[in-house]
């Protein structure tokens, strides 16, 4: 269909100032603006697509022709229209290219005139056309899908893109950045020719204490590398972040399937934002997780004593004679400390004895008094009442006199004969004597 150019005097002029050729007879002709849809291999050509025509006596490399699409699936938008221009014979053919391959469209030049062109092109990878955009010949096509929406972009045999990528979900909460002349290879390192981004159904379970937020994705193909790294940047909104996990600790992790763990990546949270920004290598199982902090766990108890058990032994005694008395000590707290016993007896301080111990630790205390008078003592310590009593000393009493010795018993079985013979001697050996100086 041809119509009429819209396109005012004053703008066709200055363009005509800027891009049209002079020609010999010193009159240049107005252009013909072409515009419409472009697809290619039937979806919507990215932004960044070159979209050419050329012809018998068209200029080509000035602006507008190649014309740079700034809306996906358009070009000529917005009045930026392809301008076809140059030394062209009225009603001579031109053809159109999309990123350097040929659509096999073609329309008829007139100078002046504005036609609706909607262009379409199926790339299969090899040959293309030549000349310039992001393609060329022996280029191969990259398509690439989010969701079930697929786009295509150049990609060089030796796997170096030709063109960046940037695609965002359609709930624009995930967006993959490529940069223009990354080298993007297959697991057995040859160009890649396709790149999925599908919403993972059933992701592996995240680490104990962590909570997946949002939408996990599959990148496929599994795999798939990329020189310099692609961006991941991952929107979520807070209302969605589980109790007890903390905003700023959001990371991006993927799922390495050889050791079967999550493996976080270098992330940049922008709380403002609520976006997280990750660099990713390689091709697996994409989440943001969140991490429930473990409470604070309360700090230990102090020391803190108490005593029981009084025990006064014996309870009563002599004036000087001494008097034990023990408490029980325990520390309830759960750090050592050091504790002073104080001893009250009638309630004045008369001795005091410092202990220490651990956590949970308990141990005795004795203390040893003696009193100098009779009398009931009150006993306090720490608090635990007892008493004990200190009687005078019994008087000494005198020893008993000694029994009389009983006389002893005479054995006259043995001192008869003894004596008999000693009187029998005493009477006759006197007489005995004198008859021998009488004879």
């Amino acid at each position: 269909m041809r119509r009429k150019a819209f396109v005012s005097i004053g703008l066709m002029s200055l363009l005509m100032l800027c891009a049209t050729p002079v020609y010999a007879n010193g009159i240049p002709a107005l252009p013909h603006a072409f515009y419409g849809t472009v697809t290619i291999n039937n979806s919507s050509a990215p932004v960044g697509t070159e979209i050419e025509a050329r012809g018998t006596g068209v200029t080509t490399d000035i602006p507008q022709n190649p014309l740079t699409t700034t809306v996906a699936g358009e070009y000529g938008s917005a009045g930026l229209y392809l301008l076809v221009q140059g030394d062209i014979a009225d009603g001579a053919t031109l053809t159109f290219y999309v990123n350097g391959h040929s659509t096999g469209q073609t329309a008829e030049w007139h100078s002046d005139v504005t036609t609706e062109k909607n262009l379409t092109v199926t790339i299969t990878g090899g040959g293309g056309g030549g000349g310039g955009g992001g393609g060329g010949g022996g280029d191969l096509v990259l398509e690439v899908t989010m969701e079930d929406e697929g786009s295509y972009y150049f990609i060089s045999t030796a796997g170096r893109l030709k063109e960046s990528i940037d695609i965002t979900s359609e709930d624009g909460q995930l967006n993959i950045a490529v940069q223009k002349g990354t080298i993007a290879l297959d697991e057995d390192g040859e160009p890649l020719t396709s790149l999925e981004f599908t919403v993972d159904e059933t992701p592996p379970d995240p680490p104990e204490g962590a909570n997946i937020l949002g939408l996990p994705y599959d990148f496929e193909p599994d795999g798939a590398t990329f020189n310099p790294l692609i961006t991941v940047t991952w929107g979520y909104d807070p209302p969605d972040i589980p109790d007890g996990v903390a905003e700023e600790d959001l990371v991006l992790a993927y799922y390495d399937e050889d050791t079967g763990e999550w493996v976080e990546l270098d992330c940049v949270v922008d709380i403002e934002n609520n976006t997280i920004t990750a660099s990713a290598s390689h091709f697996t199982t994409f989440a943001i997780l969140g991490f429930v902090t473990p409470p604070t766990p309360p700090p230990p108890a102090p020391a803190a004593f108490t005593s029981s058990s009084l025990s006064i032994s014996p309870p009563e005694v002599d004036i000087g004679q001494t008097v034990n008395i023990s408490v029980l000590v325990a520390n309830t707290g759960e750090v050592a400390g050091t504790y002073t016993v104080p001893l009250k007896v009638d309630g004045a301080v008369e001795a005091t004895e410092e202990i220490t111990l651990a956590g949970g630790a308990s141990d005795t205390v004795t203390f040893t008094t003696s009193q100098n008078e009779a009398g009931t003592y009150s006993v306090d310590v720490d608090g635990l009442i007892g008493s004990f009593t200190v009687k005078e000393a019994p008087a000494p009493t005198a020893p008993p006199a000694p029994s009389p010795t009983p006389p002893s018993k005479v054995n006259w079985l043995i001192l008869g004969p003894v004596l008999g013979v000693a009187v029998f001697l005493a009477i006759f050996l006197p007489i005995r004597l004198r008859r021998r100086r009488t004879g």
